[in-house]
């Protein structure tokens, strides 16, 4: 019993410091929003969705189903997704609620209320990072006994690394994301600097420092790392990779010890780089909310909202893959969908899942927020992702994506490393920062061992 209150204290520190990054205008990978190729604004209300099939009263089983989304042409595509598996299933029905992530907490609220009253849909969205949590604590469910490992093997692999823990998958997801190096092509081609143009070409961490140095000026960084979205998940997206780059690591494979790990020499040795990135004066901690966009920084590491606020600004862009030291690492990881255990009938809730993560789904997702498709075939489908920049993107998510690390401490462990990356930027001692982190992170997961 004590146990399972730890646990359940978990999921709700899970929702609590989601809200926090809501606050901060953010979500799970830190953007401010999710604006796809045709975004409007947000006019569609939280609560339940209209379709246009209705329930004949004849299906063997109804399904509730929560969506998270940002955006109206989001909202619209789940709709005609839905519609379409209520039409093809004679036997299933599918009832969805939008919460909409409004720049505050509206979907862990709504979480954490139904987990309180236990009245949890059959199938939910979850923010891929917390998969493990939410698992760990029994209010996801395993899918390996309904789903086969064809079908698993249609999704990139950082889906599947995302949606597993303890060698079972939980979760499936429609779009995922990366971090790519934006530039300004007119800055680069005035300084005589030539872009990484492949996954092959990447910049190392030496050649984003000296370049960065050279694209600074009196008026003008050389670099943005958005910490303007605050301290919180965008910092770990943003900059795990550094250490997985560096052969170090946040954590151990199996979750559940960071000693040695967060605080390991190569771990420390990236924190160090960014804070030579900062004491450099290449960056500041404190950009404006369009610094890129309007030309006050050369290079920017970003999600793939900044391709769509660059365009929108009418800015001559282009991007390049993350930037490594040994071994090419990139970020990884959106919102996904998991069964939880209130559903009496996790066959259909996967049936439901498998459609809407499907290649026609990915597919109609990716144009609706601008996010990469989490299958592969969409990947070859779609054509803008067989064309420069965006061809760049598609080498990064399938070949070097990294899921961030799957244990039920997760909340804690991406605070302390945020935590640890500012204290970076601000030019503390990053050691002693991290081994006071390390300590905080050791007792949470005491609290999950049997």
């Amino acid at each position: 019993m004590k146990k399972l209150l730890y646990l359940l204290a978990g999921v709700l520190l899970v929702l609590m410091m989601a809200a926090c990054s809501s606050d901060s205008s953010t979500n799970s990978e830190g953007s401010s929003s999710s604006s796809g190729e045709n975004a409007t604004s947000d006019t569609v209300e939280t609560g339940s969705v209209d379709t246009s099939v209705e329930a004949t009263g004849d299906e063997d089983v109804m399904l509730d189903f929560w969506i998270h989304q940002t955006g109206e042409d989001e909202t619209n595509a789940y709709i005609e997704l839905i519609d379409a598996f209520n039409k093809e299933h004679d036997d299933i029905h599918v009832n969805a609620e939008v919460i909409i992530d409004d720049g505050a907490s509206a979907y862990s609220d709504s979480i954490n209320a139904a987990l309180v009253a236990g009245n949890l849909p059959d199938v939910m969205a979850v923010d891929g990072p917390y998969v493990s949590s939410f698992a760990e604590a029994g209010v996801i469910q395993p899918i390996d006994n309904y789903i086969d490992e064809e079908t698993k093997s249609q999704y990139v692999d950082s889906i599947i690394q995302q949606g597993t823990y303890n060698d079972q998958l939980y979760s499936l997801g429609a779009m995922e994301a990366s971090v790519m190096l934006y530039y300004n092509k007119d800055l680069l081609e005035e300084a005589g600097i030539e872009p990484a143009n492949s996954l092959e070409e990447a910049w190392t961490w030496d050649e984003l420092m000296k370049n960065s140095k050279k694209l600074t000026t009196e008026d003008r960084y050389g670099l943005n790392l958005f910490m303007n979205y605050g301290v919180g998940e965008w910092l770990t997206f943003m900059g795990a990779p550094l250490a997985w780059s560096n052969g170090g690591a946040l954590i151990s494979e199996d979750g559940t010890k960071v000693d040695g790990y967060l605080n390991s020499p190569e771990t420390i040795e990236a924190l160090n780089y960014v804070k030579d990135l900062f004491a450099e004066g290449v960056v500041t901690d404190s950009p404006g909310e369009m610094q890129f966009e309007e030309g006050n920084a050369a290079l920017a590491l970003g999600g793939p909202w900044i391709a769509v606020s660059a365009e929108d600004a009418g800015l001559n862009w282009g991007m390049m893959p993350y930037p490594y030291k040994d071994e090419k690492v990139s970020p990884s990881g959106s919102m996904a969908y998991a069964v939880t255990n209130n559903t009496e009938d996790p066959e259909a809730a996967v049936e439901l899942m498998k459609w809407m993560t499907n290649e026609e789904a990915t597919i109609k997702i990716s144009k609706a927020t601008g996010m990469p498709p989490a299958q592969k075939s969409a990947f070859e489908t779609m054509e803008k992702f067989n064309e420069l920049p965006w061809s760049i993107m598609k080498e990064q998510v399938i070949q070097t994506a990294h899921a961030r690390p799957a244990t039920p401490a997760y909340p804690v462990l991406t605070d302390a490393f945020a935590q640890s990356f500012h204290a970076a930027a601000l030019g503390e001692d990053v050691e002693s920062v991290v081994e006071q982190q390390v300590q905080r992170v050791e007792r949470e997961l005491k609290r999950f061992e049997e």
